[in-house]
C-alpha cells in the first residue's frame, strides 16, 4: 500500500485509489463518515459523507441533501448492489452525472 499524506498523518491508500485523484475535502468527509474505518461507506455513513461534503460547499451534496435524496444518491454510488459504496463507485458516479472530481 502506498501512502497518501494528509494533514496530521498518512492514510494508506491503493494505488488504484490514488489514481481517483481526490480532494482534501473528499479525504476528509471520507474519513469522517467511515466510522468503521473499513474504507466504504454503507448507507448511514454515505449520508454523513453527504452532509459533510454539502457543509463543505458541494453543489451536488447540497441538492442530495435539499431533497433528502440519499437513498436514491446511494443507489446510484453502489453500482454493484452490494450495499457498500466505495471510493472508485463514488467517482464513477460522480463522473457519470457530470459532477467531476473537483
Amino acid at each position: 500500500m502506498a501512502p497518501f499524506f494528509l494533514v496530521g498523518g498518512f492514510l494508506p491508500l491503493s494505488a488504484a485509489a490514488l489514481e481517483l485523484n481526490p480532494t482534501q475535502t473528499e479525504i476528509n468527509a471520507f474519513l469522517k463518515a467511515d466510522t468503521n474505518k473499513d474504507r466504504v461507506l454503507t448507507p448511514q455513513e454515505f449520508r454523513t459523507f453527504i452532509q459533510a461534503m454539502a457543509s463543505s460547499g458541494s453543489k451536488t451534496a447540497k441538492k442530495i441533501r435539499f431533497l433528502r435524496a440519499y437513498g436514491y444518491a446511494f443507489s446510484i454510488a453502489d453500482t454493484n448492489r452490494d450495499g457498500v459504496a466505495t471510493p472508485h463507485e463514488m467517482r464513477a458516479a460522480d463522473n457519470s452525472h457530470g459532477v467531476g472530481s473537483k
